[in-house]
């Protein structure tokens, strides 16, 4: 009794600390971190666009913020090999040493030798990733955490039996549209997968005359939350645009609405990372080394005369024509038909420089699907005098043409989020492109009160009609402001400063990061994580 008694006087209630994990699966990445991710973070980063930033900063943010973060992606061995100088038996080795910790990576010869995810067969890729994370990977990691988990996919390819999954077994699941694209998969060729246990929730649909899993339309029938990261083209897909076109699929537009009159559609823009910062980049001079002539930022005293010798430096080594007064029209997409509009640009490119003789154009990209539209650019560049470049991707010289721009510009068909007008104003350009989706959430057109507005405004230009005149407009109208600012430098001082605060504020990636964590804990029940 008398031990009873001192055990009941000394007795203290321990509370266990309950947290939960978020599972973050995509076939892309980038740079994850060390810290709360484990040392294979370092090898890891297979990005091949906007999706890649995201969900390496998401790793970022949610660590930062102690909340147990585990990314699931691809093994690409050869690409993440070569990024970090090891053979293949040097990769081997460390990987076999390495505590995999939070990374989990899916390993097959179906992808190994990719570079990136969507190269080679994107099927096969997608197939093989699903059925692993199906059939051990959640698993596993549920396994550490008593069952708890948010899962949060990115693109189609990490939707499919994978959603399907989520919601036969009550995870809750955020799904992500970057893009509406969609992979049709057969379903003879999910080996290994007990279809028959996921029938009901798998969306049905015939490529070829093949019956195939819409790996977009299921993972967004099935999750219990989708998000967009523009808050337009979210609209433009619930309310029937571009119906002439395919590149919202049919399945993918049914989701959707069925989701928005749920109340279970949101949207998160996406976020830059500070890496992208024109002030985290050391500067060097010489023409002939990489990165830019001259760092800057929106606290420095120097942002005109910077962007004069990026300009310049710029101009020198894409072969355009050496004038610290020209004004540069930046395009730094893809060339591309199907979304980009490359086919307008090279069809006004060569009348408008010769009819506006104090611009130039520059444009850094890869040619996609159609390599003759490499050559039709090549063409328009040797024919104009030195008043137009072209050149073949490469992300230093990219970001030194952000650093010489006056103007970063686009002519989109569609845009779901898209992040070149948000780097230009980050660079100290205004950004004109097409009124559409992500550029139409972005872009506000400029006013200042030195033209008789209330208040100083905007960051570009939008032009609306998807044509070659409606791209020679949004030009014309862009080349106007900068023959202002070159006429009033003190305006130009005033605005690009404040353009470069404002992106960063707008666009920085802790909103981003905040605006997940929302949903996160939405699907948690209202509860915060940790």
């Amino acid at each position: 009794i008398w031990d009873l008694e001192s055990s009941i006087k000394t007795f203290y209630a321990l509370k266990k600390k309950v947290t939960t994990p978020v599972i973050l699966i995509s076939p892309e990445t980038d740079r994850l971190p060390e810290e709360g991710m484990g040392q294979l973070a370092r090898y890891v980063t297979g990005k091949g666009g906007g999706m890649g930033e995201v969900v390496a900063a998401l790793c970022r943010g949610l660590t930062e913020r102690n909340i147990p973060t585990h990314i699931v992606t691809l093994d690409l061995q050869r690409h993440f090999q070569e990024r970090s100088g090891m053979s293949e038996e040097e990769w081997v080795s460390n990987r076999a040493q390495i505590d995999t910790e939070n990374v989990h990576l899916i390993t097959s010869s179906v992808f190994e030798h990719l570079r990136h995810a969507y190269e080679g067969d994107p099927l096969a890729t997608a197939c093989e990733f699903q059925r692993q994370v199906i059939n051990s990977t959640i698993i596993s990691i549920r396994s550490k955490h008593e069952g708890r988990a948010i899962l949060h996919s990115h693109d189609w390819m990490a939707g499919g039996v994978i959603a399907a999954y989520a919601r036969l077994r009550g995870i809750p699941l955020l799904h992500t549209i970057h893009n509406t694209h969609t992979g049709y998969i057969p379903l003879e060729m999910f080996h290994g997968v007990n279809l028959a246990r996921l029938w009901p929730n798998l969306f049905h649909a015939y490529d070829k005359g093949r019956e195939c899993i819409d790996a977009q339309a299921t993972a967004i029938m099935n999750a219990t939350r989708v998000s967009y990261v523009g808050k337009t083209f979210l609209q433009e897909v619930i309310h029937d645009y571009f119906m002439d076109r395919h590149f919202i699929p049919a399945g993918v537009r049914m989701e959707t609405k069925a989701k928005w009159d749920n109340a279970a559609a949101s949207v998160v823009f996406n976020g830059i990372s500070p890496g992208v910062y024109p002030e985290n980049h050391m500067g060097n001079p010489d023409a002939h080394r990489s990165g830019l002539a001259r760092s800057f930022g929106p606290d420095c005293g120097h942002i005109i005369q910077a962007k004069r010798d990026n300009l310049v430096k710029f101009q020198q080594q894409v072969g355009l024509n050496v004038d610290p007064d020209a004004i540069l029209l930046y395009w730094p997409s893809r060339l591309d038909t199907t979304q980009k509009g490359i086919e307008l640009l090279q069809d006004i490119a060569q009348k408008f420089v010769e009819l506006h003789g104090d611009a130039q154009i520059a444009v850094v990209g890869n040619p996609v699907g159609d390599l003759r539209l490499a050559e039709i650019m090549g063409q328009i560049a040797c024919c104009s005098g030195g008043k137009v470049a072209f050149r073949n991707f490469d992300e230093q010289l990219s970001l030194l043409g952000y650093a010489a721009a006056s103007d970063v510009f686009g002519a989109s068909l569609y845009e779901p989020f898209g992040q070149i007008d948000v780097v230009g104003n980050l660079y100290g350009a205004t950004a004109t492109n097409r009124e559409t989706g992500g550029y139409r959430d972005k872009i506000i057109p400029l006013s200042l009160k030195a033209w008789g507005a209330p208040t100083d405004r905007g960051n570009g230009v939008l032009f609306k009609d998807y044509s070659s005149s409606g791209l020679w407009w949004g030009l014309a109208k862009a080349v106007e402001h900068h023959r202002y600012f070159r006429q009033n430098p003190d305006q130009w001082e005033k605005q690009v400063r404040r353009m470069m605060l404002d992106a960063r504020r707008d666009y920085s990636l802790d909103n981003m990061v905040a605006g997940y964590i929302t949903l996160y804990e939405k699907l948690n029940g209202d509860k915060p994580l940790a």
